[in-house]
């Protein structure tokens, strides 16, 4: 994979293979890039490697748990996002991993997983919206009307993945989850050179 189209990181903690080639592949798919780890041990030693946007940790696994280790991880202010995941998880586990400092728990098998990664990873790039990075939003009136706000934000949000993308409309289509006669039609009405290259 071509580490300029990777659009996140990811890290999969699950002993049951299957489970986590499925996540990887699916991801993979549309230039997220994946690491697989299949106990805490492998996991520890990938986090001190690189870092992730988003881990995700089955709650049983042999060795150290999934539970353990996200308090672990939470007791020492680890920032990535960590998503619990179980098979056959009781509710308390789901409160428990909740109050831990998960940021969601989902049930295995996962169905949906991309819908579901992106709105966990984009609801982190508001949150570290403070920071000033390249993903922050610039010049939005926020005494605006919605529909004039949401253009705004909807035409910065199209060329940047325009720009990432080398203006690829597939690659951009796929990652705003529309088909892409819609993407053409509101790159049309927001005014944006859709063959810029």
């Amino acid at each position: 994979m071509n580490e300029k189209n990777i659009i996140g990181k990811i890290l999969i903690i699950d002993d049951e293979s299957i489970n986590a080639e499925t996540i990887m592949d699916t991801l993979e798919d549309v230039n997220y890039q994946v690491s697989l780890a299949a106990n805490a041990q492998e996991a520890k030693a990938l986090i001190e490697d690189q870092s992730f946007d988003l881990v995700m940790m089955d709650v049983w696994m042999p060795g150290q748990d999934g539970m353990s280790l996200l308090e672990e991880w939470i007791n020492a202010d680890f920032s990535t996002p960590i998503v619990m995941m179980s098979g056959h998880a009781e509710h308390n586990d789901v409160v428990k991993a909740i109050k831990l400092g998960a940021v969601d728990f989902l049930k295995k098998p996962l169905h949906d997983i991309l819908p579901f990664v992106r709105r966990i990873l984009s609801e982190q790039v508001f949150k570290n919206n403070n920071n000033a990075s390249k993903n922050s939003i610039t010049g939005i009136d926020f005494d605006a009307p919605l529909k004039v706000a949401r253009n705004i934000f909807e035409k910065e949000y199209f060329n940047h993945h325009l720009e990432e993308n080398n203006y690829n409309i597939a690659t951009v289509a796929t990652l705003a989850g529309l088909e892409r006669t819609t993407l053409y039609r509101k790159l049309r009405d927001l005014g944006i050179d859709k063959n810029k290259a």
